[in-house]
């Protein structure tokens, strides 16, 4: 509609009421089909972003148990029409009457040619008639009125006027003008451009009436009415009607280099318009722009399952996970262009390893970081509801997890920016434990792809554009992480809590002179906790409050200065407040520590009593009986069609109840943090309430009171 109204008023402010009647004529025809054609067309103008990448953003874990559903959707159907659909329906019904008003009159004009005589002359057929609105032209046909005289000057006149449409063609004209309105009525600038069409044709035929004959005379035959039921009523005001447009036609003189000059302003429109309307820039990660260009690293892929174990399996049965896996990790090593990277498959044909032998030939290449790439099976009783990518990490107790949790956020900000299948927005934690993922001595992960069970993962992960998507994606992470990470310095880590071993590091008791330690000899123990000597601590030159340190990351620690009790240089610099030392941090790039947020995966140390109720915990509660234990209950208890019986609109309703899961299992405090109402919160609430105790959290090994979140989801849906 744009695109039209920026062509039509261009027409109206330099083209209209001008003689070149046959411009004017094709210039309307290609506004009506460039405006329908050009907002389709879309070329892409990319641009290729070489912004530093950013940094890896850590994301909390949750805990999979492979057991609990974490979202019931619950559809209902209502009777009423929405808002939507009733626009819909006036659409297609008014297109349906002009559609009927079209073919009504190719029936009238069809009678016409059956009922009366037909003479054919040079392929011109005459139609003999009296018929109202004679005499008229469609197409080949001239339907003459026989009350006119075609041997008097005025019947000649209107003979050789109609016989003007007639071999311009302009019914073709109206046919596709009238066609298009049917389904685009609502846009305004084609009934205008129809209008004018209208008026041209007529300008048209009457310049060619007129040669060699009285203008004057032709103008009075008009304006006598000689054919008063001519389309263009007499009836109109006559200032306002457009035979006075007629008129001034058939008498204006042509202004050759005025006229040449408006139809070339057209071209630079056209341009504008196609620039504006087709031109799409779009920005795309240059990925063949390398961002680590440290040390060579060592990665090991690993193509999970592989020869007799198959993995999960499509629903048909044809298609294997091993497979999918395989020819991914294939993708990945073959995209692979950082020479500081060494790529290493586990496996390069469909041959069978076992989870043990994945794990001792991956330590034996010394990995600095180790990818098992799977896709996932769901359960027969959630195919096509389960979908979506995932990404695993060991259990905390294990060495690498941190790291690991750390290289797993990379991996979930890659895939989030273009992956075309749903992405966990958070690394995942079995119960049951990943044992290539938790053998490794490097940071290492497990990435679930998709899932094979549903028919839209599956199509997706079978296409060229998924894996290589998929390998790009990993190929990034691994160059962040390691660019970020610094893996040419390694940093000993025994102990979550940052703390200085007074054995291996000098300079921390006694009158000893100034000591600088560097990130590839600090040792971090457990013996002396930062800071408990009464220590100033300095990060990046400001001194560190309790909270500050308490969230420092080894891992970001480029150097320390560690100065003694009582050194003379440390109190000169400091002040008297450094009189039982210092240590001053100095961070990678000069960053904030609060980068990475260090507490999100440290073991809780503050439970010193029982009536803590944890909000993050190693192990969430869980309904009792799992999956589907859970969707039987609520398919059981709670009536979808809730909302439907209380007057809810159509749509989609998430209901989050939140409640309490205390150590033996028993629910309190249960409330709903959303307020859709039409009773559906309240009878979430209610199905909590009255429902059985669940299997308590779980945090270093032993049951503990914990909240929980539940998603319900209402689904209205019209009928």
């Amino acid at each position: 509609m744009l695109c039209s109204a920026i062509l039509f008023g261009y027409y109206w402010l330099v083209l209209r009421n001008k003689i070149y009647h046959r411009y004017n004529r094709f210039y309307l025809l290609a506004a009506v089909v460039v405006s329908l054609a050009m907002p389709l067309i879309e070329i892409n103008i990319w641009h290729t972003a070489d912004a530093p990448p950013q940094s890896i953003k850590l994301l909390q874990v949750v805990t999979g148990s492979n057991e609990y559903l974490d979202e019931i959707v619950l559809t209902s159907r209502q009777n009423n029409f929405t808002s939507e659909q009733l626009v819909l329906l006036l659409y297609g019904l008014t297109c349906f009457i002009f559609c009927v008003l079209f073919i009504q009159v190719l029936l009238k004009i069809r009678t016409l040619l059956k009922q009366h005589q037909q003479t054919v002359v040079d392929n011109i057929c005459f139609v003999n008639t009296t018929a109202k609105g004679t005499p008229f032209s469609f197409l080949r046909y001239i339907f003459w009125n026989d009350n006119i005289d075609i041997r008097t000057t005025t019947g000649n006149q209107i003979f050789k006027h109609e016989l003007a449409h007639v071999q311009q063609k302009h019914s073709y004209d109206k046919l596709f003008i009238n066609a298009t309105l049917i389904f685009f009525w609502c846009n305004p600038f084609f009934w205008l451009v129809r209008k004018e069409l209208n008026i041209i044709h007529e300008f048209m035929a009457d310049k060619i009436a007129v040669e060699d004959s009285d203008t004057e005379a032709f103008a009075a035959m008009i304006l006598q009415a000689t054919y008063p039921q001519h389309r263009f009523a007499l009836t109109n005001p006559f200032f306002y009607s457009p035979i006075k447009r007629r008129l001034l036609l058939l008498t204006k003189n042509n202004n050759t280099k005025a006229g040449y000059i408006g139809r070339v302003l057209a071209l630079p429109l056209a341009v504008l318009l196609f620039a504006a309307f087709t031109l799409k820039t779009k920005t795309i990660k240059n990925y063949a722009t390398t961002v680590y260009a440290g040390k060579k690293i060592t990665v090991v892929i690993d193509a999970g399952h592989g020869g007799k174990d198959f993995g999960a399996v499509s629903l048909g049965g044809n298609i294997a996970e091993k497979d999918l896996a395989l020819s991914i990790s294939e993708k990945i090593k073959s995209l692979n262009s950082n020479n500081n990277i060494n790529i290493i498959l586990t496996r390069e044909s469909d041959i069978y390893q076992s989870p043990q032998e994945k794990a001792a030939f991956s330590k034996s290449q010394n990995p600095d970081l180790f990818v098992s790439v799977h896709v996932a099976g769901g359960l027969l009783d959630s195919v096509d509801r389960e979908t979506g990518m995932s990404v695993w990490v060991a259990k905390n107790n294990f060495a690498n997890v941190k790291n690991s949790k750390i290289f797993a956020s990379a991996i979930i900000n890659e895939f989030t920016n273009n992956y075309k299948i749903p992405v966990g927005n958070l690394p995942r934690q079995r119960q049951t434990g990943i044992w290539v993922v938790q053998e490794s001595a490097c940071p290492a992960i497990l990435i679930e792809a998709g899932f094979i069970t549903n028919k839209k993962d599956l199509a997706y992960l079978q296409t060229d554009d998924a894996k290589e998507t998929i390998a790009k994606n990993v190929l990034a992470a691994i160059e962040k992480y390691a660019d970020q990470n610094n893996l040419t310095s390694k940093v000993l880590v025994r102990n979550e809590k940052i703390s200085l071993n007074e054995d291996t590091v000098p300079g921390t008791r006694g009158n000893t002179d100034h000591t600088i330690i560097n990130a590839d000899t600090i040792m971090v123990g457990k013996d002396k906790p930062l800071g408990s000597n009464g220590e100033l601590i300095f990060i990046n030159d400001k001194r560190a409050s309790k909270t500050e340190i308490s969230k420092l990351n080894a891992e970001l620690i480029k150097r320390m200065d560690v100065y003694a009790a009582n050194n003379a240089e440390a109190i000169k610099i400091f002040g008297p407040d450094a009189k039982k030392g210092v240590i001053k941090i100095t961070t990678q790039s000069s960053q904030s520590v609060n980068v990475i947020d260090v507490k999100l995966f440290e073991k809780d140390t503050a439970v010193t009593t029982d009536n803590k109720i944890f909000t993050q915990v190693e192990n969430e509660p869980k309904f009792p009986g799992g999956d589907s234990a859970w969707r039987h209950y609520l398919e059981k208890n709670l009536n979808p069609g809730i909302p439907v019986d209380n007057g809810a609109p159509e749509g989609t309703y998430k209901v989050i109840v939140k409640f309490i899961v205390n150590k033996d299992g028993s629910i309190s405090d249960v409330q709903a943090e959303t307020k859709h109402g039409y009773g559906m919160d309240s009878a979430a609430v209610a199905l909590i309430k009255k429902g059985p105790s669940w299997v308590p959290a779980l945090q270093n090994g032993r049951n503990v009171t914990a909240y929980k979140k539940q998603p319900i989801t209402f689904v209205l849906e019209a009928q």
